[in-house]
């Protein structure tokens, strides 16, 4: 039997004049045949296979498709993408099946039952926002951990690539510029994160009429972050270690000292704000984190910079065990832009408790669900700015973070902001009643 040697993956994204979303997939096998594969995404496609015709077949196969003379509607390009099976494997991509399930419960320690259905309920819900959102364009493996479009797992160099066209297409939407850029850059991000939109004709106003559909998108590209498609690092084929790699060094504890729970709960009802949505919520639980990496940069820098602050940071369900593997970072510039973060990209806290719980209740993209969490941060602060408004450049040279303050910045409720990952310092999480 024929052995693969390299598999690569295209796409032809032509919404607009014609109503191209056409895949297509060439294989080499050592035994110098070529098979090449092609039809609807998200369809089965149609196969030929080339016999003994070897790589210059197939190099020759892939520049026909990809020459930059083809016209918009007959140009491939590349899918950084690789097969949940890993059979066959993109070009310069790699991946390890793995139960991230199994990885998060036995390498994060925990102290209660109460923790360890909490673990398990993040990998579950973070499969199941991504599943809604995208309407099933984008499947679930339940044993690599990762989600999959209908031209396979998404890698992150091309979630990357994709935040920065969505950035440039949420900037027409908002101001109801849908020209040709539009539909090119439109075009541009379904080639990156390929969609199944079946055999119907797609009309672009229809798939991003306005803000609130863009930051599903973007809450999508959030959630294939959080999907760790870079939580495992790829190792040599020809290297065997029985060591497991280390994902999480991350430590929870369920709360029981009286003291601790009253004084987190009257920070938090003393705080919130009887306007906001989810000011109704009630303390359930406090579990205690440490997440050794960065515990370890904040106290570094802590005693440097000082001027640390206790503040409340709200996030979606889908994005809480990436923060346990990694920590809080600072959010890249476009989805800073698309989610309305005023004054720049960095890590966003408030020391209203309910302004920042909105953000985990689903105010602002309307995604509930039947438990809603929220974050106790250490924010080190060092010098604060105070802007006037959020038409400057941010972080103001000179200074270490800036807080937004009411009546002041053209803020509501009060926002701090810093813009070094080493800054923050997730100490607990919240867990309310819904």
């Amino acid at each position: 039997m024929a052995n693969i040697i390299e598999h690569r993956k295209f796409i032809c994204v032509c919404f607009g004049d014609t109503n191209n979303n056409k895949a297509w997939q060439i294989t080499l096998y050592d035994n110098d045949d070529v098979l090449v594969e092609w039809g609807r995404v998200g369809k089965a496609l149609q196969s030929k296979l080339h016999s003994s015709v070897g790589r210059r077949k197939f190099e020759r196969l892939i520049n026909d498709k990809t020459s930059k003379s083809n016209s918009p509607d007959k140009l491939y390009t590349e899918v950084k993408a690789i097969d949940s099976n890993n059979s066959t494997i993109s070009k310069s991509s790699s991946i390890k099946n793995v139960d991230l399930k199994e990885i998060a419960k036995k390498q994060i320690k925990y102290n209660s039952p109460i923790l360890a259905n909490f673990i398990e309920w993040l990998t579950e819900i973070n499969a199941h926002n991504i599943l809604v959102a995208t309407g099933g364009s984008v499947q679930y493996n339940v044993v690599s951990g990762q989600f999959k479009t209908p031209m396979g797992i998404i890698v992150p160099e091309q979630v990357k690539e994709a935040r920065n066209v969505l950035f440039n297409l949420a900037k027409d939407v908002t101001n109801k510029n849908y020209d040709d850029n539009f539909n090119y850059n439109l075009n541009h991000y379904l080639r990156l994160i390929p969609h199944d939109f079946g055999m119907r004709k797609i009309n672009p106003l229809t798939f991003l009429p306005d803000m609130n559909s863009v930051q599903k998108e973007n809450d999508i590209l959030d959630g294939l972050d959080a999907s760790f498609n870079d939580a495992l690092k790829p190792k040599d084929n020809n290297s065997i270690t029985k060591t497991e790699e280390k994902v999480f060094d991350t430590e929870l504890n369920l709360i029981t000292d009286r003291d601790i729970i009253e004084r987190i709960n009257k920070k938090y009802e003393s705080t919130k704000k009887g306007n906001h949505s989810c000011s109704h919520l009630k303390l359930k639980y406090v579990y205690s984190v440490l997440i050794k990496s960065t515990k370890d940069k904040f106290d570094k820098v802590s005693p440097v910079i000082g001027n640390i602050h206790e503040l409340f940071h709200g996030t979606s369900s889908q994005n809480l065990l990436s923060v346990l593997k990694s920590g809080l970072k600072v959010i890249p510039p476009s989805t800073a832009y698309i989610n309305g973060k005023m004054f720049g990209n960095g890590t966003y806290a408030s020391p209203c408790s309910s302004k920042a719980l909105n953000y985990s209740f689903g105010y602002w993209n309307n995604t509930r669900h039947n438990r809603c969490f929220m974050f106790l941060v250490d924010f080190c602060c060092g010098k604060v700015y105070v802007p006037r408004s959020s038409n400057e450049t941010f972080p103001k040279k000179g200074y270490d973070s800036t807080w937004a303050k009411q009546n002041i910045s053209g803020v509501i409720n009060d926002e701090v902001i810093v813009y070094k990952d080493e800054q923050c310092n997730p100490t607990y999480i919240l867990e309310f009643n819904i």
